[in-house]
């Protein structure tokens, strides 16, 4: 296989991936086209994109399970958990369980 196509074969698996990836997202940004275009970075940009928007729902579903117990017991643990199923990808959903333990601060003095 020539060495064009071979680029040409590895470009088309990159874009598959960043349009798949840029669904997901509902991401509408324009990538880079054309002859050398550099694909992976942008795939690598869009990989982050997606990292950072799964890190603040798993905040925000933190706050709202700490709020939840807190509410039905007037405490907060210092021991949350919390099991659910999320869809990681298109048609990829899996169940996730999160624990986190919450330090005690030690007072200097």
């Amino acid at each position: 296989m020539a060495t064009r196509e071979r680029v040409e074969g590895h470009s088309e698996s990159l874009n598959k991936t960043i349009t798949e990836v840029m669904e997901f997202l509902d991401d509408n940004a324009d990538r880079p086209g054309g002859w050398g275009a550099k694909l992976r970075p942008f795939l690598h940009e869009k990989l982050a994109d997606l990292a950072e928007y799964w890190y603040k729902r798993g905040v925000r579903r933190g706050h709202i399970e700490s709020h939840k117990e807190f509410k039905e017991t007037g405490a907060l643990s210092r021991k949350l958990r919390y099991t659910g199923t999320r869809e990681f990808f298109h048609g990829q959903e899996r169940s996730v369980r999160v624990t986190s333990r919450i330090k005690r601060k030690r007072h200097v003095g």
